[in-house]
């Protein structure tokens, strides 16, 4: 019996991975482009692999993928070559807006870091992808309040992936 293709959520997964192997080392040399402690920058604290998530404990990773095309033509190849749109973003807060900002623009550094012109790889899998961003983008300030009644503002930065997506299941 052979592999059955793996498609989006075989890339999704090396996404993740990539993403828990490096945001700490990333978050690191962002802070040390920035001298002095005026944000912090934990590690993430909660990962998502779909939106709307209500509950979660930030910073929260989402990793959604928004479609694929298979790039097949008239050949027939026998191995999927394909081109994947995700978005993958984290959402972060602080009790102060501008500090908000700020760290919201360290974590897209982090994650862009990450996530900006890499390989990443499955050999056992035969799955391979790229991975570039394509977009960066910022939601607007969100208040949200807390079990005290305190408020905490909240906000999530976002990266468009594409992600070059080649993979030869033997049974394809």
């Amino acid at each position: 019996m052979g592999i059955a293709p793996l498609l989006s959520e075989g890339a999704r997964s090396l996404v993740e991975a990539q993403i828990k192997a490096n945001i700490g080392t990333a978050l690191a040399d962002v802070r040390s482009a920035w001298p002095g402690a005026l944000v912090s920058t934990e590690l993430p604290q909660s990962y998502f692999i779909y939106e709307g998530a209500h509950t979660y404990r930030c910073p929260a990773i989402f990793m959604v993928v928004q479609d694929m095309d298979t790039n097949e033509d008239a050949m027939n190849p026998n191995h999927i070559n394909g081109l994947i749109r995700m978005v993958v973003s984290v959402v972060i807060e602080d009790r102060e807006a501008k500090l908000l900002t700020i760290k919201a623009e360290r974590y897209q550094a982090a994650l862009f870091q990450v996530l900006h012109r890499v390989q990443m790889v499955d050999s056992v899998k035969n799955l391979k992808i790229y991975s570039r961003v394509k977009r960066l983008e910022f939601s607007p300030v969100f208040m949200r309040k807390g079990r005290e009644g305190e408020g905490m503002f909240r906000k999530e930065a976002a990266l468009e992936l594409e992600l070059k997506h080649w993979e030869n299941p033997t049974s394809y």
